[in-house]
């Protein structure tokens, strides 16, 4: 079986996080990419200018929409 994952969201950690919390509420669980938190835990450098990026599966995509733009972020 083939999941298809959608991009919802790219901001700050912090954006990010809130917005994580708010889709696990409603039982989405969503796919965080922090390249810069994964080079600080690994010991390399890192681009601080990089965004982190929040993916869900496509079928949940336009739940995770509305509840992006009822967190005005």
């Amino acid at each position: 079986m083939d999941i298809k994952y959608t991009k919802i969201f790219e901001g700050s950690y912090i954006s990010c996080n809130r917005l994580v919390n708010e889709l696990k509420s409603v039982n989405i669980y969503p796919i965080v990419k922090d390249h810069s938190r994964s080079a600080l835990l690994s010991g390399f450098g890192f681009n601080p200018n990089e965004k982190t990026k929040i993916f869900v599966r496509t079928d949940q995509s336009f739940e995770s929409k509305e509840i992006i733009n009822k967190l005005g972020i």
